[in-house]
Parts: structure tokens; C-alpha cells; sequence
């Protein structure tokens, strides 16, 4: 049997791993940013067939993918990436492909449609609008006050995000929109106070199989529009809202169009003061940063291969054992600015893996979203009950060791 992965992440060098007959049944369609490092030629020698696509994006690409299709004669699609559920649902509807169907794929990924479900099941979700235009702007903002969040209805990374104080930044949030044209569809929500968690795991035909949640230490939008640094650890097994956090996230799966088969999942929740947990979105792929790596390292599951063999038909295959030492994850963003230094190695105690990518001297505009990085760390949690006290020694260490001009 033939399928088709359609890839923008750096997990190629695995496959032959995950798919022990890759050199026979894998067709590849890849990002170029996802060979970086790697030997091309060897991940071409290792499956069936692979195409490095300089417009990965763009139209050509899918009609392109419809092409692989029939020329292999592919029976199943696989992707890893949220920007690719739903073309891959519409090329396996043109082929009458079994897998996640659109409408399932559109749940996961509009952001609007997503909660409008979740809504619809019981889930609490924060007051929003799908809004057009300056006036059901501003309308929103006289029916919820402020601050007020306004995003794109799809993507992530908070990219495309805005948090609007008050009356005069709605105003010059509106008049920067006017300068660009008629502002497209957003999504409009009233601000939810309180922590944020996320929950990874699996799912499959609307049920959650596995998942554990871990805190943000700042929120997506802190990473993207301040460059505070991206940290975040799991929450011990004993903590209570550890449980709730997880039950809760079975009841948005339970509520949005089910998709068959094992598929991963990332899930971000707020805890109020008022201990109430509410939705903020969930999507259907594995989550970013570092979360795949911490998955496996404490549930020896990796996301993106659950996914993959859960698209394949492999549902039996994907394993994970019970949970094993916590860990967590700082991802350290770039900020507007010349780096001048970067530390070379993590002396922190639990440190797994660290790394860099910042060049000291070069000139940085800014985070492209909330997971781009100079430097990433991989590490262990103490067994402690002061998760926050924990993820904020990371960030001091970071805060401390770097420095831009």
C-alpha cells in the first residue's frame, strides 16, 4: 500500500524508524526547511519516492499532491502540520481516501468553528464573535469591555494576535487595519484571566486514549509580542488539577467532529481564579516547541509518530508506557535587537539538552511566532509541588546569561 506524507517538520530521518517498509510504500512531499541538516539523499534513498516543494504552500502544491496521488496510486494521506489537515481531508475526499474528513479537519483548525462546537457540547469557552468589519468590532467591545482579544481564525503561535487594552487601542488597532485594505474575518473574544495549560496526548473517533497536561509560565502572546521566554513543565501525577485538566480535555474531543483512527492532539486551557477551566483551542497535530520531545522522553510516545501510524491504519502500533519523570521545555525567543551574547551550555541541574541557533552580533527583528528561538532547552523537573518556582529558575537562568543591545 501506498500513502503520501506531506511534510513540513524535521522528523524524515525517522521514518524508516516508524515505517520499516518506507523504501516501498512512502511518497514524500516535503518542505525544504524539514531536510535542514540532513542528508538528502539519504532520506531519498529511504523511501519510495521524495519532492522537495520550494512552494509548499502555494496552489501548484496541491494541484501537484492530486498528481502524486494518481501517479502511486496512494491509498492513504498522512500529514503532521495543522496549515495541511485540511487539504489532505479534501485530497482524500477527491480520491475517496479513507481517513479525516473536512468537516472534522475545519474543526480542529478554524478557530471560530471549533468553539462554536465545543460551545454547542457544554464546553465553556469565552464569549467571541466572528467579526467582519470595524463596527461588529466595536460592537463586540461595547457588549464584553475590555481587554479584548482579537486573532486570526486559523494558525498558531499567537501570529496575527492582538491584545487590545482599552478604547484607544481598539481605535488605533482599527486604523492600522484601515491602512491595509477591508480588514479580513477575525475572531473576537472577551479576555480570560488566569493560568494557561496545555494537554498533549492521542485521541481517536472522538475519544481521548492518552494525555497529560503541563503549565505556561507566559502566555503564547507574552512569547510573540515581548520575547518572554517560552517555559513550560508537566504538572506532577498528584496535583488535583492535573486530573480535571485532563477530564476536561476529553470533553472537547468528545464534542468536535471525530476523526477515525489515532491522531495526536494539543490542547490550551485556562485555569481561572474562579477554578474554572475554560477552552482556549485545540488542535489536532501534535503541539510545538518542544512538546514532542518531552512526550517521549516521560511516556517513551512520540506525537508525531502516533499520528503518522494512526493515518496509516497502524492504530495498534502506537504504544506508551506510564508516565515516567516529569520534564519540561524552554524555547528562548529572539528579541528586536543585536544579541551580544548566549550562553554556550545550560549548568542548571536537570538540563536534558541544549542548544543554539543565535549568532551573537546578528541583528534580530523580532520572534517570527511564539516558538522560533536562539536557544533551546530540554529538562528534567525536581519532584516538586512549586511547578511555577521551577519554570521561572529556567527563565532567571536565561533572563540572567543573555544579553542584547
Amino acid at each position: 500500500m501506498t500513502m503520501l506524507l506531506v511534510n513540513r517538520r524535521p522528523l524524515l530521518d525517522r521514518l524508516p524508524q516508524w515505517f520499516p517498509d518506507a523504501a516501498d510504500e512512502l511518497v514524500v512531499f516535503t518542505d525544504p526547511s524539514a531536510l535542514a541538516g540532513r542528508d538528502a539523499d539519504a532520506v531519498a534513498r529511504s523511501v519510495r519516492h521524495l519532492e522537495i516543494a520550494d512552494d509548499y504552500d502555494g496552489p501548484a502544491a496541491t494541484e501537484r499532491l492530486a498528481e502524486l496521488c494518481r501517479a502511486y496510486d496512494v491509498r492513504r494521506i498522512l500529514t503532521v502540520a495543522e496549515g495541511d489537515l485540511v487539504r489532505a481531508a479534501r485530497l482524500r475526499r477527491a480520491f475517496g481516501l479513507p481517513g479525516q474528513d473536512e468537516e472534522s479537519a475545519l474543526a480542529f483548525t478554524h478557530k471560530h468553528t471549533m468553539k462554536a462546537a465545543a460551545a454547542a457540547g457544554g464546553i465553556p469557552v469565552a464569549p467571541m464573535r466572528y467579526v467582519t468589519d470595524a463596527p461588529g468590532l466595536l460592537d463586540f467591545a461595547d457588549a464584553h469591555g475590555f481587554p479584548l482579544v482579537v486573532k486570526r481564525l486559523t494558525g498558531g503561535g499567537a501570529v496575527g494576535m492582538s491584545v487590545l487594552a482599552d478604547r484607544p487601542a481598539l481605535r488605533r488597532f482599527l486604523e492600522e487595519r484601515a491602512g491595509e485594505g477591508e480588514p479580513p474575518a477575525m475572531l473576537a473574544e472577551a479576555w480570560i484571566k488566569g493560568e494557561v495549560y496545555h494537554v498533549n496526548g492521542v485521541m481517536a473517533d472522538g475519544v481521548l486514549l492518552h494525555g497529560w497536561p503541563a503549565l505556561y509560565l507566559n502566555t503564547q502572546w507574552a512569547n510573540y509580542h515581548t520575547s518572554a521566554p517560552l517555559v513550560s513543565g508537566m504538572l506532577p501525577a498528584d496535583d488535583p488539577l492535573c486530573r480535571r485538566l485532563v477530564d476536561a480535555t476529553a470533553e472537547v474531543v468528545a464534542a468536535l467532529p471525530a476523526a477515525p483512527g489515532v491522531l495526536p492532539f494539543h490542547a490550551e486551557l485556562f485555569h481561572t481564579p474562579d477554578d474554572e477551566i475554560v477552552l482556549c483551542e485545540i488542535a489536532c497535530r501534535a503541539g510545538g516547541a518542544g512538546i514532542v520531545e518531552v512526550h517521549e522522553l516521560s511516556f517513551g510516545l512520540n506525537l508525531y509518530q502516533a499520528g503518522l501510524l494512526g493515518q496509516a491504519g497502524r492504530s495498534d502500533q502506537v504504544r506508551w508506557h506510564e508516565p515516567g519523570p516529569a520534564h519540561g521545555h524552554g524555547w528562548f525567543l529572539p528579541r528586536a535587537g543585536t544579541l551580544r551574547r548566549i550562553p554556550e551550555h545550560c549548568p542548571l541541574p536537570g538540563a536534558v539538552r541544549y542548544r543554539t541557533s543565535g549568532v551573537p552580533g546578528r541583528h534580530y527583528p523580532g520572534p517570527r511566532s511564539a516558538n522560533d528561538s536562539v536557544a533551546q532547552l530540554i529538562f528534567a523537573l525536581p519532584d516538586t509541588h512549586d511547578l511555577p518556582g521551577a519554570l521561572r529558575t529556567v527563565q532567571d537562568w536565561w533572563l540572567d546569561a543573555v544579553r542584547w543591545d
